[in-house]
């Protein structure tokens, strides 16, 4: 048994040498052919660096650029803050246009900014309302502001009960939220803008534990313009908010304020003065100012008088009678997030709307390097045969000058080669959600592709074409497909705009009115 088991313990040695010399001759076959792979990888790489630089210099190759990502909105993700705060960061940092030079003193104003104003006795406030044990005063300052905007003369009660619930979480067109949490005006302006609402609030009436609501209700309006005043880059720098409050209604804004706090809030004279660092929490619509407002009336005593009037969210029997006044000296009111007014037009002043976009701007796009120009062009089939009335994008900046051009018969492209059947030019003064109204209009037929294309320069600012894309804990329902939408850098060589940024589309939208057969005549 012993002299077996040194047999095989003489043949397992053999064999082991033999693995080991196969072992080795095969890793340095295997060495050999990685040195020649990674030599000729190295020259590969080296002819395709230089390749680029080439197709950079002739410009045939772009390099697009993605807007950063709000670092608060990151912060508010990463750090799970959605049972800390009640207004979510936006996407698109808007503190970054403080720098920024606006166009002037009253961009909106059609007449001189008093030194006192109050839309309560201009009879174009609604009746303060109670959002509960919610996080949805965005949704009530918004509504504070599109109200206000139709009265006098229209007096309506929209549903925030519709708002919360559809852009939540419970629906494929909702954002990463719960149905009662936070938000940001970007939000709404997603759902007015994409004719989701508004509706009346008897057709939905308010109930904070009711998560889910009807999506075909009739709307009452058609929102087709959102302004988005700049924020206030120092305490005095109120026009811009005022000039707004006097040509639309109220304004929404955020704010911090604490009312068990004595320090901050003064209970006798319902007065806010804030002056930290902690973010904006709670979100109001700016009805009126005061120049002459006395810093004494505060708890704590700004450095100047003067105070805006505020219409809260926390029902009639909260400070005076609903309202409040907060200094011009606050440290946030108007200075984070975003400032925001919507207005709206009758439901017939177009019939159909044509959108990739649900949930709106969420991200923009620009040429590293550029000029501050960049084009988009978005992709839709008419549904029936109709006249094309309007189309809709955001200016992200101050003094944006757009060329509108519409194409007929595209296919799956942006452009045709006969050539635009409508072009259009302006500049618009203003931050926003703007609907042109085509001086031209063009017939459609049922089945035809036709294309909008705007080229938009955005002085200042390196990101012209907003997106609606895909954010993780924000906007993880955005979608797109390919052919939808395209980007460009000089409006011939087109890229899909999946293709840069995935599940990306631009923020363009189409209007239309039905056309009788006979009377269609294509261009």
């Amino acid at each position: 048994m012993k002299k077996k088991h040194s047999i095989i313990t003489y043949v397992s040695v053999i064999k082991e040498v033999s693995i080991f010399t196969e072992i080795l001759i095969l890793f340095l076959v295997i060495s050999s052919s990685t040195a020649m792979a990674y030599t000729e990888f190295s020259e590969e790489n080296m002819s395709s660096n230089i390749h680029k630089n080439i197709m950079n210099q002739t410009k045939l190759s772009p390099k697009f650029g993605l807007s950063p990502e709000n670092p608060k909105l990151i912060d508010y993700i990463n750090n799970n803050r959605y049972n800390q705060a009640i207004i979510t960061p936006s996407p698109i940092d808007f503190s970054n246009l403080k720098n920024i030079s606006n166009p002037g003193l009253n961009v909106l104003a059609s007449t001189p900014i008093p030194a006192s104003y109050d839309l309560r006795i201009l009879k174009k406030v609604t009746p303060v309302k109670n959002q509960g044990h919610t996080a949805t005063c965005w949704i009530y300052a918004t509504y504070g502001s599109l109200e206000s905007y139709l009265m006098p003369g229209q007096n309506y009660n929209f549903s925030e009960q519709n708002m919360k619930n559809l852009i939540s979480d419970n629906y494929t067109n909702g954002f990463d939220r719960r149905s009662n949490g936070g938000g940001n005006y970007l939000m709404t302006s997603a759902y007015l803008t994409s004719w989701a609402g508004p509706i009346n609030n008897i057709d939905d009436t308010w109930n904070p534990t009711l998560y889910t609501s009807q999506i075909e209700i009739p709307i009452q309006k058609h929102v087709q313009n959102i302004t988005y005043p700049a924020l206030r880059a120092n305490s005095t720098d109120n026009q811009e908010i005022k000039a707004a409050i006097m040509n639309y209604g109220g304004v929404g804004t955020s704010i911090y304020i604490d009312s068990n706090n004595t320090t901050i809030y003064n209970k006798n004279t319902h007065s806010c003065y804030y002056n930290g660092t902690l973010d904006s929490y709670h979100a109001v619509t700016i009805v009126g100012w005061n120049d002459s407002y006395s810093r004494y009336n505060f708890s704590t005593t700004p450095p100047g008088d003067g105070a805006f009037i505020i219409k809260n969210s926390w029902g009639p029997q909260w400070g005076d009678n609903g309202y409040f006044y907060i200094s011009y000296y606050d440290s946030n009111l108007g200075k984070q997030g975003e400032n925001a007014v919507f207005s709206a037009e009758p439901l017939n002043d177009y019939t159909n709307i044509y959108q990739h976009d649900p949930l709106g701007w969420t991200g923009s796009l620009g040429e590293v390097n550029s000029t501050n120009t960049l084009w988009g062009a978005s992709v839709f089939t008419a549904g029936s045969n109709e006249t094309l009335k309007a189309v809709s994008f955001y200016t992200p900046i101050y003094n944006s000058n757009y060329t509108i051009s519409i194409y007929n018969n595209t296919g799956s492209n942006p452009t045709s080669i006969c050539g635009p059947v409508v072009t259009q030019t302006e500049t618009i003064p203003t931050i926003g959600y703007h609907t042109i109204p085509l001086t031209f209009g063009t017939n459609l037929q049922a089945g035809q592709t036709f294309s909008v294309v705007l080229e938009l320069t955005t002085p200042g600012y390196t990101y012209p074409i907003s997106i609606s894309k895909p954010i993780r804990g924000y906007s993880s329902n955005a979608n797109a497909t390919a052919g939808e939408s395209f980007v460009s850098t000089n409006g011939i060589k087109w890229y899909d705009t999946t293709s840069l940024v995935p599940n990306a589309t631009i923020c363009i939208k189409a209007f239309t009115d039905p056309v009788n057969a006979s009377q269609i005549k294509l261009d």
